[in-house]
């Protein structure tokens, strides 16, 4: 009957008789997996993608092809490889752009099911989630997304497709170049309208946005009340894929017209009735003006003027405050005062106020329950972290939002105590994600967390991950014909893959992922929270979450690397994101000298990490070279262990890759090592790293001249994205600025002042986030900061600080250095560092308006880190100390920096003029006095004297000791 029907499908030249042989197909496997795998063993998969591919095609036909594919896809992972070899997946694609609702409903419905396959497909799956978000997000298909979240909602198949499309968004978009795709083609636009939609109705509106709208004619913009078809939690988690992580799509989401329209943003003062309408303003990209009264925050609880940041009298701050913030993440709020006169008033005019979805966001967390308070908890982060709220909302985060996440957390956890519900996966694998995104660089809310039981739970999450063992799984299928095995010689459209991994399994993989990344943003600032981490006995699951096959936590002290298959199958695969996220959390975790020194070296976490060093993912040897960076210092029992084992040889050739981020961890790690070291190492590190590369990387800036001269080629050949020797970041932002010039800012047709505006807002924004130059130059200043750091600790002591054999040591490294690199070109090249730059324009960047050459002025942490290295030079022997001061041009340059704005440059100079005027011994007399002679000609004598009436404490005892050397001392 098989083969019947295949000609049938293949050969008729009829449709009624193609259509018969589908029906016939359609009853042979609906509801029968064993029944699907013997029909793509005997290839039925080609002939139904042919039927696919006809243009004359009836459309009863075509919605019997994408139902009967549709079957095969929700059959398994196992079904993803024939079905990506018979050429399925474009044929599937091409439908999203049919005029007819159904087959363009029918076509998302096996992109669902491919999507559902994927999360638990293996490693060696033909197609997994990355491969299918590249062909869904490619430039031709994207406008048919934006096109079906556009189109209005009367039917219920338009609903449908919104649906799904909105779920594909949430599951798939992952990488950057695909959401700023996603933002630059309108597709933010048609999901931004859909959110405002349920704010109408449920007449959560602005008041007078409708009158305010049509003032500043955005009444097109007004969406129509949502349908009961779409669900909220699926808007918000495409908005929440599309705009993490980024400022620029955070504020393309604000400033999208529905959400202008529905929750303006003016200068009326609430409290007080005017008649009049006020001008649409922007949301403000750091705003500040907070108004005593603001419409929605009506929605959320009364929060006194004391929680919300500010004395409720200005005149009369609290008892031990100061005008100056003590935070180092949340400086004080400078623009908000009780009195609404003030706030309009007083106020400066570059005062901006946040937009109102902010409080509308938080009360969707307070007042709904499950996936909807999750994601709309996910967007208000997002738009949090990127600093388009107050300041002041973080108190009502941690009162209000850190309390509903864990609380969902332990509801959903409750009701999955049954392992075959998935009632709650979703929560429970996402909310963890979402806690530690909101509490990173955030001491008060990582208490909030901490209060509200947050490590307890965490801690239970990942342990039920390794300890609670997988249901049975059920028995085959019993068949008459047996198992039934392919031909040895079948093509790979017939060829079955393997099996996925058991649901729960996949489940429990990804809870670990996001429960590592919470625990990390917890132990990041408080050994109170490290401890409690380790109070959990959680660190041995941390640790076996750096393997790719785990084993038991339990018995990783007996059993050592053995991973047998029965602990692969129960504690699954670590995949890559696993990995990287363990990575971060013993990052966090080594921080503490405590846990350092017991629980990490108890459980072996050096091994593992060194393993990772070879990893042959590239973010996996960043990760694991971040969290080795804590393990070789020299208070960590396992320096000695990694030393053994050649860290030096890794982290060198870690340090000459052409990874930004590899290269800057590599040296961070190799500061590290170097600090208090052997002279033995210490000399084993520079001969291994090469003298010829660490200049390269203190000295040039090498990720601005690869860009400048690979554009310059560029220009040269007229086609900047052939350059084949870009790095992957400038792949990625030549495709985005390509899918750019297709659309605009905001891609509509409007007079509107206020779209104007935000175009105009937007371009700037968009410049400075993905503007490759400015990349290039963070990396490049990053970078030589560490390498300037290695050198320092380099020629650092190796004993206790003024003991004879410290200064006997530092000596001798300083020879060694000199004797490497040339005691002239050394010096040379510290005096670059405090030079001013003069930048070369890239006069083939888009919209650019100014290519003139710019100024570079030299920043505050080279400076911090040459000012050290000369700070070791003089405190060694008094020779160094001579030829420090025979540096007349570094001195000179460095004389200008005394009136620098960043405390830790002043303090060092301090200590600087303090080690040169110092005098080792009687001998030592007319040698330091006319250093101190020869500083004060430099004008040294004078700035010293000006930083005795510094504003810092530190600044004015440091300068008190150097002065009174100084003149001492001649």
């Amino acid at each position: 009957m098989a083969v019947d029907v295949i000609a049938q499908l293949s050969s008729s030249r009829s449709a009624d008789d193609r259509l018969e042989g589908l029906r016939i197909l359609k009853n042979d496997i609906v509801g029968h997996i064993q029944k699907k795998e013997q029909w793509v063993q005997v290839g039925v998969l080609p002939p139904l993608v042919a039927l696919l591919d006809r243009d004359d095609e009836d459309q009863t036909t075509k919605l019997h092809t994408l139902q009967l594919l549709a079957s095969f896809a929700s059959a398994g992972p196992q079904f993803l490889p024939p079905i990506h070899s018979s050429g399925a997946l474009p044929a599937i694609l091409n439908c999203l752009q049919d005029r007819r609702p159904q087959i363009v409903l029918g076509a998302l419905r096996i992109l669902r099911d491919i999507a559902d396959a994927c999360a638990s497909a293996p490693a060696s799956s033909a197609i997994n989630s990355t491969s299918l978000a590249q062909l869904l997000f490619a430039d031709g298909h994207i406008e048919s997304l934006a096109a079906i979240l556009a189109q209005p909602t009367p039917t219920r198949d338009v609903a449908a497709q919104v649906t799904i499309v909105a779920r594909l968004i949430s599951t798939l978009c992952r990488e950057e170049k695909h959401q700023y795709a996603l933002v630059n083609y309108g597709v933010i636009d048609g999901l931004a309208t859909r959110l405002a939609s349920f704010a109408v109705a449920e007449g959560q509106v602005v008041p007078r946005a409708e009158v305010i709208a049509r003032s500043e004619g955005l009444s097109d913009f007004l969406p129509a009340p949502a349908k009961s078809g779409i669900r909220l939690s699926d808007i918000l988690g495409a908005i929440s894929a599309v705009i993490t992580d980024s400022a620029f799509r955070s504020c393309r989401l604000l400033y999208s017209p529905s959400i202008l329209a529905v929750f303006p943003n003016t200068d009326t003062e609430w409290g007080i009735s005017s008649a009049r309408v006020e001008s649409l303003q922007l949301a403000g990209l750091r705003p500040t003006k907070q108004k005593e009264y603001e419409p929605m925050d009506l929605l959320l609880p009364y929060m006194p003027s004391q929680l919300r940041g500010q004395p409720s009298n200005p005149a009369f701050p609290p008892l031990g405050t100061s005008g100056r913030s003590t935070s180092r993440f949340n400086p004080e709020l400078s623009g908000w005062t009780g009195s609404a006169n003030e706030a309009t008033g007083a106020a400066g005019e570059d005062e901006e106020a946040e937009s109102p979805l902010i409080p509308w966001l938080i009360s969707l967390v307070r007042n709904r329950d499950d996936s909807e308070a999750l994601l709309a908890a996910s967007v208000l982060t997002s738009l949090y972290k990127c600093g388009f709220a107050y300041k002041s909302r973080e108190t009502t985060l941690g009162l209000l939002i850190i309390p509903k996440l864990l609380q969902l957390l332990d509801n959903a956890d409750m009701s999955n105590q049954d392992a075959t519900s998935t009632l709650g996966w979703e929560i429970v694998e996402q909310t963890p994600a979402v806690v530690a995104r909101l509490i990173t660089d955030s001491e008060s809310l990582q208490k909030a967390a901490s209060d509200s039981n947050a490590i307890k739970t965490l801690c239970k999450l990942l342990k039920n991950t390794y300890d609670t063992p997988l249901p049975s799984t059920p028995p085959h299928t019993w068949s008459p014909e047996g198992d039934l095995q392919p031909p040895p010689f079948t093509s790979p459209e017939s060829r079955l893959g393997e099996p996925g991994q058991h649901p729960l399994l996949a489940h429990r993989i990804r809870v670990r992922e996001s429960t590592l990344k919470a625990l990390g943003a917890l132990a990041t600032f408080k050994e109170d929270y490290r401890k409690a981490i380790v109070d959990q006995d959680t660190i041995g699951y941390i640790v076996q979450s750096l393997h790719m096959l785990p084993g038991a936590p339990k018995e990783s002290k007996v059993n050592g690397d053995d991973k047998s298959d029965s602990h692969s199958e129960q504690f699954g695969m670590n995949p890559t994101t696993v990995i990287i996220a363990a990575c971060y959390a013993v990052r966090m975790l080594s921080r503490s000298v405590s846990i350092l020194r017991t629980a990490l070296v108890d459980n072996g976490a050096a091994i593992p990490l060194y393993s990772l060093l070879r990893h042959p993912n590239l973010d996996v040897q960043v990760a694991a070279t971040a969290a080795i960076c804590n393990l070789v210092t020299d208070f960590s029992p396992m320096r000695e262990t990694l030393t053994r084992v050649d860290i030096v040889k890794v982290l060198c050739e870690h340090a000459r890759q052409s990874s930004p981020a590899l290269r800057l961890n590599a040296l961070w790690a190799l500061k590290h090592l170097v600090h208090s070291a052997s002279i033995e190492l210490k000399k084993n590190c520079l001969e291994e790293l090469q003298s010829g590369r660490l200049v390269w990387l203190i000295c040039d800036d090498t990720e601005d001249e690869a860009l400048f001269s690979a554009t310059s080629r560029g220009e040269k050949q007229g086609i900047l994205g052939n350059i084949e020797d870009f790095d992957e970041e400038m792949d990625m932002d030549d495709q985005v600025r390509s899918s750019q010039s297709k659309s605009q800012s905001i891609p509509v047709q409007t007079d509107s002042r206020i779209i104007h505006a935000a175009n105009e807002r937007l371009a700037a924004l968009r410049e400075a986030e993905l503007n490759p130059v400015r990349k290039a130059r963070q990396d490049d200043l990053a970078i030589q900061e560490q390498g300037l750091g290695f050198i320092r600790n380099l020629i650092g002591s190796s004993h206790a600080a003024g003991n004879a054999d410290s200064i006997s040591d530092t000596a001798e490294m300083i020879d060694f250095l000199f004797n490497t690199l040339g005691q002239d070109r050394f010096f040379s090249i510290l005096a670059s560092k405090m030079k001013s730059k003069m930048l070369r324009p890239l006069s083939g960047r888009r919209n650019s308006t100014n290519n003139a050459p710019r100024v570079l002025y030299p920043q505050a942490k080279i400076i911090e880190a040459v000012v050290y290295i000369l700070v070791h030079m003089a405190a060694s022997i008094p020779r160094h100390r001579q030829l420090v001061i025979a540096q007349t041009e570094l001195l000179k340059l460095l004389a200008g920096l005394f009136n620098s704005q960043d405390r830790e440059v002043r303090v060092a100079l301090c200590h600087l003029l303090n080690n040169l005027t110092w005098q080792d011994d009687a001998n030592d007399a007319p040698a330091c006095s006319q250093r101190a002679i020869e500083l004060k000609k430099l004008g040294f004598l004078t700035k010293l004297e000006s930083l005795g009436h510094d504003d810092e404490l530190d600044v004015r005892e440091r300068a008190k000791s150097a002065l009174w050397q100084m003149k001492h001392g001649y």
